[in-house]
């Protein structure tokens, strides 16, 4: 590239550097063109608001500097920017806040790295990157003083070097050596600086990128420094050369140039040396900015760019930061001659986008990152993509080189005219096109779903695998090749949902398609593939004979899937998506879904309402055996408030029901005839909130209870015998709410009505212990019938309804009570004790049959959790009778049996008027 005229560099400046870029993004790039931003015209020379835009400001990665030291104590290096080093001269090392610039130029240069972006002065190329300064022995012999530098800087495992310094000095007419080229051979060159280029060479082999300014003697060739890979060409991987324009973009005369480092070498802003006010805007030692030029300010352009691209490419090595961003840069020469300029004029805001030419082989470890390659890529040479992580490749890439993916996956969604080889560990995929596929690993097209466009032949080896995903729809992923394809290996399932009985159409070629696949992987436990050639090659699902409950492990979930299976083979319309979810699941899968869609919540309500139905008996019992019949004819109205936990354990199929309830009781009993009987009645509502334990499925009952009871007491011997009966009327108002995500989430409800009718009666001797003690043996019976309307969910395909049933239970009861009286003063107090046994009998495992609304009606049985057969019964209570009128009291009575707990506690209040 050679020089131009003044004009036709500042025309390319204001047409733009990088003109493809949208216009939102273009806007989005303004935003950073702050006059902070402005006051260091570099910036927008080499396009840096677009690297901002997309998001890179250089965070997480460190350039090393050597130079003349730093100014530690300047706000544009606050906080942790500076993140280490050494002073070389005082024998310190530099740290956060610390550090001393004894000439006032590795401030300045340390500012166009890296200056903070905080809205003052100016900032850095690569504003959130940290910097490690290292500052060379004053020495007289520059060999010894700067090599200790490099030496240190090789220990430091530092991407990004930048030297902008220099061993010649002379002008155009002084005794050379004046530039690299004039050392003559490598020996000689290496004779002059024995330490420097023993220092070199372990930075080299430390992988550092060693970013150098040409100088600043208008020489036709670089500083010795910059044009070492000349007579060293083992450095040549890890070398920057940089030489400069002006901050507006013109030419400047004391720049040497590219010349024979024109390989490494590209142009960043220098500014100009003259008039006063010119040149580039940075850090001053001891406060505020100023402006200088030269070589030495162009270099930390790069190597602030070269931050930028690290942090979009964190697994980039030396070589790669270099090719990208010399490929990258914007020709301001006549193409081929490049001996002024190298490259061309640095473009942060392309070169964060990857690489856009292949010189040589382009061989990358990815590390596990996933990354971009969005510019177009031209060249003589290939890419090789290695290790985990995906790359993409979305430009219209021409290189001439192979393409080989030897690990992770390589994405093809713009164009590739290179051949392409995928080794065992690589995988090949993307929606763009390619040359010709040789394909050892893994094929697989698209993004998820898409197709990928081979222009070529494509030809799979044994031991290969082709992996096809599916989407819903019916789309599918694709391969187009213009040439031949040839199948072998491995053909991996993978996505979904498949349907039965469609052609996926998966292969076509040009050529046709030859040879067949080893074997097909699948997980699904009840569709099976089979294949169909014709213009290329599809694939067809079916319906295999393995029934779903053989994965199911319990009777409710074996139960929902033999009423799923009479459907499988034709799903009904309004169930796709269900049975899509069923028919491509894996057998460890099969469990989980039925549980859910065997609609427990409805069986484990009326387990609930059944146990929780003696809870009304209990109620008018405790009533009359606060005292004694006679007590309860002197205070005939009472209130009782009711609150209580009740709990069935699961047994393995149902899952535990948890019931909370509340209610309030109001009633009032009398006299009735000669004969001793007391009739009475009540009525009450309760609130009962119902969960499955770890289901996600709960219920609401609202329940009104009329409740009919009588009792009398006959003298029988020392002690009298006692009797009470009563029956009772509920109407249960009942909302359900389940969860399912099977076909999809969904919110299933419902709400009927539900009716228990109730018999109850308890027979006790009660013996006089003491003169203010009672023992009472007893025996109790109750009957209930619960009769569950019928219902109909709504909220999704997985919606169930199910037919009235009724569910009887009966109890029989024996048990042991006591109580006594006490005085305190006007007040009397009552307390009481009791232990029993319950046995139950009937139905005490619910069950609802159900069947799916939208399905074809097949029903099928869920049981919810079971009621204890037998449980232990525990009683406390404690009245106070403050008066002739008035008496309140607290009791609590429990039961105890296999899985079965129930804790109710009542506060009450029994009056006269």
């Amino acid at each position: 590239m050679t020089r131009k005229n003044n004009s036709v560099i500042r025309s390319l400046i204001g047409a733009g550097l990088f003109s493809v870029l949208a216009g939102a993004e273009a806007a989005t790039a303004s935003s950073f063109e702050t006059p902070e931003y402005l006051a260091q015209e570099g910036l927008a020379l080499v396009n840096a608001a677009e690297a901002y835009a997309l998001g890179y400001t250089g965070a997480g990665v460190t350039v090393g500097i050597l130079d003349s030291g730093i100014d530690g104590s300047h706000p544009e290096f606050k906080g942790d920017k500076i993140a280490g080093g050494y002073d070389f001269y005082s024998k310190v090392p530099y740290g956060p806040g610390n550090g001393k610039d004894y000439v006032g130029h590795g401030s300045h240069v340390g500012g166009i790295v890296g200056a903070l972006r905080d809205g003052v002065g100016m900032h850095g190329v690569a504003f959130d990157s940290s910097l490690f300064i290292v500052n060379a022995s004053l020495a007289a012999d520059y060999d010894k003083a700067l090599a200790p530098g490099w030496e240190y800087l090789a220990t430091q495992n530092l991407s990004i070097v930048n030297n902008s310094l220099g061993f010649n000095s002379c002008g155009p007419d002084g005794a050379p050596p004046c530039n690299a080229r004039d050392y003559g051979s490598a020996a000689a060159a290496e004779a002059a600086y024995p330490l420097s280029v023993a220092a070199y060479r372990k930075v080299a082999e430390a992988g550092s990128l060693m970013v150098f300014a040409t100088g600043n003697d208008a020489q036709p060739h670089p500083d010795f420094m910059a044009g070492s890979p000349y007579w060293f060409p083992e450095l040549k991987d890890n070398w920057l050369a940089v030489t400069a324009i002006s901050e507006t973009g013109e030419e400047v005369a004391y720049a040497n140039h590219c010349g024979i480092a024109k390989e490494w070498c590209m142009t960043a802003p220098g500014g100009r040396d003259s008039p006063p006010g010119s040149g580039i805007n940075s850090v001053r030692r001891g406060g505020g900015y100023y402006r200088d030029a030269g070589t030495s300010m162009a270099s930390p352009h790069v190597a602030g760019a070269a931050a930028l691209v690290k942090q979009a490419y964190p697994y980039f090595g030396a070589y790669h930061l270099q090719q990208t961003l010399l490929t990258t840069a914007t020709d301001i020469g006549a193409p081929g001659v490049d001996e002024v300029y190298g490259w061309g004029l640095l473009n942060v805001g392309k070169a964060v986008r990857g690489p856009a030419r292949f010189t040589g082989l382009f061989d990358v470890d990815t590390l596990g990152h996933d990354s971009t390659f969005s510019n177009d890529i031209d060249g003589a040479g290939g890419l090789t993509k290695r290790g985990e992580g995906v790359l993409r490749l979305s430009g219209t890439n021409r290189y001439a080189g192979p393409t080989t993916v030897a690990g992770g996956k390589l994405s093809v969604d713009g164009s590739l005219a290179s051949a392409v080889t995928v080794q065992p560990a690589g995988t090949l995929g993307g929606s763009g096109t390619v040359g010709r596929v040789d394909n050892h690993g893994v094929l697989a097209p698209g993004n998820s779903v898409g197709t990928l466009t081979v222009a070529g032949d494509y030809v799979a080896y044994p031991g290969s695998v082709h992996e096809l995903e599916v989407g819903p729809q019916g789309a599918t992923d694709k391969l187009v090749v213009g040439g031949r394809a040839v199948v072998a290996g491995t053909l991996r399932l993978a996505g979904g949902p498949y349907r039965q009985n469609i052609p996926y159409h998966f292969i076509t070629a040009g050529g046709g398609v030859a040879g067949e696949f080893d074997t097909v992987t699948y997980s699904m436990a009840f569709l099976s593939p089979t294949f169909d050639r014709g213009e290329g090659l599809s694939l067809v699902i079916r319906r295999n004979e393995v029934p779903f409950e053989r994965y199911a492990h319990t009777a409710n979930q074996r139960a929902v899937a033999r009423a799923l299976d009479t459907g499988s083979y034709y799903p009904p319309a309004d169930m796709a998506g269900l049975y899509d979810e069923v028919l491509n699941a894996e057998p460890g899968e099969i469990a989980a879904m039925m549980e859910p869609l065997s609609g427990q919540v409805h069986a484990g309500t009326e387990s609930a309402l059944l146990h929780a139905g003696s809870q009304v008996a209990r109620t008018v019992a405790a009533r009359l055996r606060a005292g004694s019949v006679s007590h309860s004819q002197a205070l005939p109205l009472w209130a009782q408030v009711i609150g209580g936990r009740g709990t069935l354990d699961g047994d393995g199929n149902a899952a535990r029901v948890r019931n909370d309830s509340t209610g309030l009781f109001l009633g009032g009993d009398a006299a009735v005839g000669r004969g001793g009987w007391r009739l009475g009645g009540a009525f009450g509502y309760t609130e009962h909130r119902i969960e499955l334990v770890g289901d996600g499925s709960s219920s609401r009952a609202d329940s009104y209870t009329g409740v009919l009871y009588g009792a009398n007491s006959w003298a029988a011997g020392e002690g009298s015998l006692d009797f009470l009966a009563g029956a009772s009327y509920t109407r249960h108002n009942v909302d359900t709410r389940r969860s399912v995500d099977v076909g999809g989430r969904q919110t299933l409800s419902a709400d009927y009505h539900a009716d228990a009718l109730q018999l109850f009666s308890e027979l006790g001797y009660a013996l006089p212990v003491g003169a203010a003690g009672v023992l009472e043996p007893y025996a109790g019976a109750s009957w209930q019938r619960l009769r569950a309307g019928s219902f109909t969910e709504t909220g999704g395909q997985a919606a169930l309804r199910g037919e009235r049933r009724d569910s009887d239970l009966g109890s029989f009861t024996l048990g042991l009570r006591g109580r006594a009286m006490f005085e305190s003063g006007r007040a009397q107090w009552v307390l009481s004790a009791g232990l029993g046994w319950r046995h139950a009998m009937g139905d005490v495992s619910p069950g609802r049959d159900l069947a799916f609304s939208q399905g074809n009606g097949v029903v099928f049985r869920t049981s919810g959790a079971p009621i204890a057969k037998n449980a232990a019964l525990a009683e406390l209570g404690a009245e106070l009778r403050a008066g002739a009128n008035t008496a309140v009291g607290l009791n609590y009575s429990g039961q105890f049996g296999n899985g079965t707990t129930d804790n109710v506690g009542t506060l009450y209040l029994r009056v006269r008027f």
